[in-house]
C-alpha cells in the first residue's frame, strides 16, 4: 500500500503531503506515514511510539506536521501488534522492536545523521539504538527505561519500567554525541522523574542537555496539543534541536554490527 494526501497549508500557503505504506521487518507488515515537505526532501527523523495497546503513529502528527512546515520531513510507524501492522503486542519484545527501530531509520535520508524522537518505550529504543545509528539529536517524551533482563520478555510478561542502572537505554545514551531533549511530566504515573535524572545522568557525552517539564501525566500526546503556550515552547525546542546539526553526514554503517545490550 502507498497512498499520498494532501494536507492542510504551511505558514507560507503551499500544500505538504503525506504518504502511507507498508513496510517489512521479521515476518511483519509494518503500517508507516511519511509527512513529507512541500520541497519533498527525504525524511530524516523518525517517531518511535510507546508501549500501550492505544499507541498508534498518529498522535505525534502535531509534532511533525510543524516540523514539516519548517523543512523537516518524518516518518512516524507502528511496532508489531499496534494499529494497523500486523501481529501481536503481547508476543512482542522489545529486542523485536529495536529491530524494527533499525529497519525504520534504514528508511530515512542516508546522507544525514538522524533525529529519533521516542515516547515511553520509544524513548527507551532510541536510546538503545545510540551506538548504531549515531543520530545527531533525541528528542525523548516522558523516556521509560527497562532492565536488561527484560529484552527478550514478551510484553505479555507485564515488565516495567523503572530507574533501572543497567537499562540498555542508559548504557546506549551514554555513546550519545547530539543535542537531548527531554519532555518530563510531572504527573506521570509510568516514568518517575528519578528515570529522567537517570537518562541526564548517563547522558554525559551529549553536545546539549535540555529538558522541559510539563504539568500532565504520562499520556503527554493526549494532553499537549490542546494547551497552546506550552505547545509553543515544546514546538521551539523541538525544531531548534532537529535543525542543529543538520548537515553533519550519516555514518551509520560504521557501527552496524555491534549490538550494545
Amino acid at each position: 500500500m502507498s497512498v499520498i494526501h494532501d494536507q492542510a497549508p504551511d505558514a507560507g500557503g503551499a500544500v505538504a503531503a503525506t504518504e502511507d505504506f507498508f513496510f517489512d521487518v521479521g515476518g511483519h507488515r509494518l503500517a508507516a506515514t511519511t509527512v513529507r515537505t512541500v520541497g519533498g526532501a527525504a525524511p530524516d527523523v523518525v517517531h518511535l511510539h510507546g508501549l500501550g495497546t492505544t499507541a498508534t503513529r498518529h498522535g505525534v502528527r502535531y509534532l511533525l506536521d510543524d516540523l514539516a512546515a519548517h523543512g523537516h520531513a518524518s516518518l512516524t510507524f507502528e511496532f508489531s501488534g499496534n494499529g494497523d501492522s500486523t501481529g501481536v503486542m503481547a508476543q512482542a519484545t522489545l529486542r523485536r522492536r529495536k529491530e524494527e527501530t533499525l529497519a525504520a531509520v534504514g528508511l530515512l535520508d542516508g546522507e544525514r545523521r538522524p533525529v529519533l524522537i521516542g515516547t515511553s518505550m520509544g524513548g527507551h529504543l532510541a536510546s538503545w539504538a545510540v551506538p548504531q545509528l549515531r543520530p545527531r539529536a533525541l528528542v525523548l517524551f516522558c523516556p521509560a527505561a527497562y532492565p536488561a533482563d527484560a529484552a527478550d520478555d514478551a510484553f505479555g510478561d507485564g515488565t516495567r519500567p523503572g530507574n533501572h542502572a543497567d537499562s540498555p537505554a542508559f548504557a546506549g545514551i551514554g555513546e550519545f554525541d547530539g543535542d537531548l531533549l527531554i519532555i518530563g511530566a510531572r504527573q506521570d504515573q509510568v516514568v518517575s522523574e528519578a528515570t529522567v535524572d537517570g537518562y541526564l545522568a548517563h547522558a554525559t557525552k551529549a553536545r546539549s542537555r535540555r529538558v522541559i517539564w510539563l504539568d500532565c501525566d504520562h499520556f503527554i500526546h493526549r494532553w499537549l496539543p490542546e494547551q497552546d503556550a506550552v505547545k509553543t515552547e515544546v514546538l521551539d525546542a523541538l525544531r531548534s534541536v532537529v535543525t542543529a546539526g543538520t548537515h553533519e553526514p550519516a555514518d551509520r554503517l560504521a557501527n552496524e554490527e555491534g549490538d550494545t545490550e
